[in-house]
């Protein structure tokens, strides 16, 4: 665990968050992403998430008929500074929030909205959830360490990864369509975390003609 995430409760949360975008990446509460920033009203946007509290509310905008998708993850920036790629920092996730409205843009058109917390409760305790025998993780970790082995050379960091970590850098990093994406962020927990992975990842790479139909309706 983090160790931001103890002891933090709901109540410590702000209610009203600046919002990120980010395209073509996933933040989940129990991860960390490191990113650089390069346009400008994201580099706005992180100056003041930095002036104020350092939090930020990390979401993905809908692919078609605009907007933000309703689900995201407020994050804890870890700033490492600038350099001539842009600003880089870390997005450390947190605990998941649904936007219960829209708001103005704050100064300098940053977007912003209210925001609630109470139905990811769970995410503060994810991490000592205990792992489903069932799901067999340990055997997922063995495969896909063995898969990097023998594609790579190597596995690098997910030879020291547990598996549930593993499982959250799979659903992280896989090359997923945005909706694809969200789904696995609004997972209801490990299991389904899991299932929706796999569903994914039989329908996108292990199948001539992938589906990209989400396999449940998101946000």
């Amino acid at each position: 665990m983090s160790p931001l995430r103890l002891d933090l409760r709901i109540s410590d949360f702000p209610t009203t968050l600046l919002l990120l975008p980010l395209e073509q990446l996933l933040l989940l509460p129990e991860t960390a992403l490191p990113v650089t920033l390069t346009d400008p009203l994201s580099l706005a946007l992180l100056d003041a998430a930095l002036a104020e509290d350092g939090l930020v509310g990390v979401l993905q905008e809908r692919e078609a008929g605009g907007g933000f998708y309703s689900v995201g993850c407020l994050c804890h920036i870890i700033d490492l500074g600038r350099s001539e790629e842009g600003h880089r920092m870390v997005l450390e996730g947190l605990i998941r929030f649904r936007i219960r409205e829209e708001l103005p843009p704050a100064a300098g058109g940053l977007p912003r909205a209210a925001v609630s917390y109470d139905e990811f409760a769970g995410d503060l305790q994810a991490d000592e959830e205990e792992e489903p025998p069932e799901l067999h993780l340990d055997l997922l970790k063995e495969k896909v360490v063995e898969f990097g082995r023998k594609t790579f050379g190597t596995a690098g960091i997910l030879e020291t990864m547990s598996p549930r970590q593993v499982v959250l850098f799979l659903a992280q990093t896989a090359p997923f369509t945005p909706a694809e994406k969200q789904a696995l962020l609004e997972a209801s927990g490990l299991r389904d975390l899991v299932d929706r992975l796999a569903q994914l990842l039989s329908l996108n790479f292990l199948t001539t003609t992938p589906d990209t139909t989400p396999p449940s309706t998101v946000n």
